[in-house]
């Protein structure tokens, strides 16, 4: 049996058990907020598959979102990535309402969080200095027998 995805155009949220649309999109269904421009989300994606039907990487994205692309691979380090992390698996712990599909969703991000944190720390050189501080007490240990 399958995930269902929500059934708006271009949301890709999983939904509930026997529902239609996620969170989000119910509340819309249902009146509550104000509809988002779904016409503008279609013509976003088929831009996009536009761009992608070229072959072409850097114009994938339009002018702004590469500049920003650019200037984001500049930053040394991962910290926004996992801010990121973080944020989706704030998300989660408040949109998912089914248990199995919450805690499977969990644990693949808490796993991706720790390998970048991992990755973070061997970037900056920490994993590297409390082995090279190991290391150190080990032969100061053997010089003193």
């Amino acid at each position: 049996m399958g995930t269902k995805r929500c059934a708006a155009p271009g949301c890709g949220r999983f939904v509930a058990r026997g529902r239609v649309w996620c969170a989000r999109h119910a509340a819309v269904v249902d009146g509550e907020i104000e509809p988002p421009e779904l016409a503008v989300l279609d013509e976003r994606t088929a831009e996009f598959e536009r761009r992608l039907a070229r072959g072409d990487y850097r114009h994938l994205f339009g002018e702004v979102l590469r500049e920003i692309i650019a200037q984001a691979a500049k930053e040394p380090g991962l910290a926004d990535e996992i801010g990121v992390l973080r944020i989706v698996l704030a998300r989660l712990l408040v949109e998912e309402t089914d248990p199995k599909q919450l805690a499977a969703s969990v644990s693949r991000v808490a796993a991706v969080a720790i390998q970048a944190a991992r990755a973070q720390r061997a970037i900056t050189g920490e994993q590297a200095d409390g082995l090279t501080h190991a290391i150190t007490q080990i032969l100061i240990e053997m010089d003193g027998r």
